[in-house]
């Protein structure tokens, strides 16, 4: 049996199962949420599938790095993308830069960037959203981004600064190319092929050679081995990884390990799904018959297979933050912050520019001019306690 662990309300996987995976759900894979695994106690083997973690903090984040402790105590259980161990946005590439397989770099916007080398754009490190900013050419243009991402609601530690890598062929079209891995089966999924950095489904160049070429790749899978080698890196056993290419060489943008798997076209894409209908499905049959028999080796190789429940103990101080946050996020989410974030939205143009600025800029001056008294008073403490205990 396969566990596939989320945050409530995600459907992308239940999606798949919905459209694409229905004998694979009907005995061979359970979705579950964090929030309600907080009230169990007896667990069933299997292999557990972590996913969505990466956009979660606080007291949640610690049940979930202790339910993965305690879980793979168990012989009849497999963990795949350990909370404890998966390399995040900013670890990944930072690790992916140092060992050469990446060109370009991440920073985090609240530690020093002087380095980074422009072009560059903001981006959040806990979501799957894109880039947060047009590229961006000064250290001023950073600050102002940056400024308006945190007035907009995001977190200054959730900000990385990305240096942009042009992988555009010389007719200046770029390409991005997407492929799964399922417990260490390389599936490739997609090909995106238009005009703009920024790659999405709507910006694709839809014609009968891209399409063709789209085929090509999600049958041939030309670049499995680099890739599974990028997973290796990262730790992760089930996600989806967003690339590109320099040369023969792999530029990795991101790997997300609860991504959106697809059903087909879009209903508002009739006129495509009309023209370019055969090739398109013949991509979506070799696609989910790959990706349905990785998943169906998975099930196969999962342990315990008649092996009874078992008891997993979790620190109650734990338990009782996590469910705590989870209430709050719940009277967060029914409250006012986010309707006031919506009204601000319109607000944060152009006008507003040297406010935003300032919104990032001027707190980090105040603590840079203040944080070497403080340094002092904590390190005098520090000194104090020692010759204390000694």
């Amino acid at each position: 049996m396969i566990h596939y662990l989320t945050l409530a309300g995600r459907w992308m996987f239940p999606e798949y199962l919905e459209y694409w995976g229905r004998e694979l759900a009907q005995s061979q894979i359970r979705v579950l949420s964090y929030e309600d695994l907080l009230t169990e106690a007896r667990f069933e083997p299997g292999t557990y599938v972590f996913t969505t973690f990466d956009e979660i903090h606080g007291a949640t984040a610690q049940y979930i790095d202790a339910l993965a402790a305690r879980l793979s105590e168990s012989p009849d259980v497999r963990i795949f993308n350990d909370p404890r161990h998966v390399l995040r946005r900013f670890d990944l590439q930072t690790e992916l830069w140092r060992r050469g397989r990446n060109s370009f770099r991440s920073f985090r916007a609240s530690e020093d960037w002087s380095a980074l080398r422009f072009p560059a754009f903001v981006r959040a490190q806990g979501s799957h959203d894109g880039a947060l900013s047009p590229l961006l050419r000064t250290q001023a243009d950073v600050d102002v981004w940056i400024g308006r991402a945190i007035a907009l609601g995001r977190r200054i530690d959730d900000l990385l600064v990305v240096e942009f890598c042009d992988t555009a062929a010389a007719d200046r079209s770029y390409r991005k190319y997407a492929a799964f891995n399922v417990g260490g089966r390389i599936v490739a999924r997609s090909l995106n092929l238009g005009r703009h950095w920024m790659l999405k489904f709507g910006g694709n160049d839809f014609s009968p050679a891209f399409a063709r070429e789209e085929l090509d790749y999600v049958r041939a899978n030309p670049h499995e081995e680099a890739l599974r080698q990028i997973f290796s890196i990262a730790n992760i056993d089930y996600g989806r990884v967003d690339y590109s290419l320099v040369g023969a060489t792999v530029q990795t943008w991101e790997i997300n390990i609860n991504p959106t798997i697809g059903r087909g076209l879009r209903p508002s894409s009739r006129k495509i799904a009309a023209e370019l209908r055969e090739t398109r499905e013949e991509t979506k049959r070799v696609f989910y018959e790959r990706f349905n028999a990785a998943w169906a080796a998975v099930a196969a190789q999962s342990p315990g297979r008649d092996a009874p429940p078992f008891e997993v103990r979790i620190d109650t101080d734990i338990v009782r933050g996590a469910q705590a946050e989870q209430e709050r996020r719940w009277r967060t989410r029914k409250g006012f912050v986010e309707a006031g974030l919506r009204l601000a939205k319109p607000l944060m143009k152009t006008p507003l520019r040297p406010m935003l600025r300032w919104l990032y800029w001027g707190p980090q001056r105040i603590v840079r001019s203040t944080s070497a008294p403080l340094f002092r008073i904590l390190g005098r403490r520090a000194r104090a306690r020692n010759s204390t205990s000694t």
